[in-house]
């Protein structure tokens, strides 16, 4: 059985939501990373502009390619046959609060490392013993 003219509607409705949504929050998200991590970034290795640009690339590349793929994944719209607005809604709101949820425990994840990278930095060498 086809879907109805009301179905089509609802599924252009959601691709349209879903994927604009995530697009903004994906590039609004990547440009405020980008731009303020770099200070954590130069704290974190000491300021070696060299190691810091190479890793704030490689951030970069693993924040798009998680945030896109999730998507990738979840965009997909099963068929249901008495979908209407507040399921289109009740759908849409769960898959972008799952890539909230993703990004948020990759960029805490990220923190953490940057934390550590910093800590061992500023801790003292301990001369070895008989030297």
């Amino acid at each position: 059985m086809p879907p109805t003219t009301s179905q089509v509607d609802h599924f252009v409705t959601y691709y349209c939501v879903y994927l604009g949504a995530c697009a903004i929050l994906i590039a609004g998200l990547g440009w405020t990373f980008h731009r303020a991590g770099g200070v954590f970034l130069k704290d974190a290795f000491a300021g070696n502009t060299t190691l810091v640009g190479a890793v704030a690339r490689l951030l970069d590349i693993g924040f798009y390619l998680v945030s896109v793929g999730y998507v990738a994944l979840t965009y997909s719209l099963t068929y249901f046959p008495n979908l209407d607005w507040s399921w289109l809604l009740r759908i849409i709101s769960w898959k972008v609060g799952g890539l909230m949820l993703l990004l948020g425990v990759a960029h805490l994840f990220n923190l953490l490392l940057l934390a550590l990278f910093r800590q061992r930095r500023a801790a003292p060498t301990v001369p070895a013993a008989g030297a």
